[in-house]
């Protein structure tokens, strides 16, 4: 981990564990934050939020509307999104943008399975089928060859009877 880590991740935790303190005191105010972090950190009627980002964030020296303050601000709000994302994998939760990713993919997956699964109840279908037909064909031959077996044998024991007729009456 690089020294600026350190400070963005120090920075961060500075700010997080001093907006929980205050949140403790008032729920609303993780109403506040999800809706001043939604309008990119500069949500009118978040004035306090806003000027304790820009304290914690070394914002509060500069001069507002300037390039150079714009890049900082987008810099900060970038590094501040980052760890909060770390923090909410730290807790074990996910954004919502990764839920909605989630759920999209389960639905795509559940589809691809459904799909699948009537294929393999169609191709059991089929395999069946043909083991009936198989099967059927196996009979049919068996049959056959039973007929055909009986058949001579049923010439084999006349012609045994013609033989043996002859030599009695012989």
């Amino acid at each position: 981990m690089k020294k600026g880590e350190r400070v963005h991740g120090r920075t961060f935790l500075e700010f997080w564990g001093n907006f929980l303190v205050n949140a403790a005191k008032e729920q609303k105010r993780l109403e506040d934050l999800s809706k001043w972090m939604q309008q990119g950190f500069k949500y009118k009627g978040f004035d306090d939020l806003t000027e304790m980002f820009r304290r914690f964030y070394r914002l509060k020296h500069m001069e507002k509307d300037t390039p150079a303050y714009m890049e900082s601000w987008k810099k900060a709000s970038e590094i501040f999104l980052e760890s909060f994302k770390d923090y909410l994998d730290l807790m074990g939760m996910v954004s919502k943008d990764k839920h909605l990713a989630l759920v999209k993919r389960y639905e795509e997956i559940k589809e691809k399975v459904g799909y699948q699964e009537e294929t393999i109840k169609s191709l059991r279908l089929i395999l069946e089928e043909k083991k009936a037909e198989s099967l059927g064909e196996l009979v049919k031959g068996f049959q056959d060859l039973i007929g055909k077996q009986s058949k001579q044998f049923h010439e084999i024991m006349e012609t045994f009877g013609r033989f043996f007729k002859k030599n009695n009456n012989q």
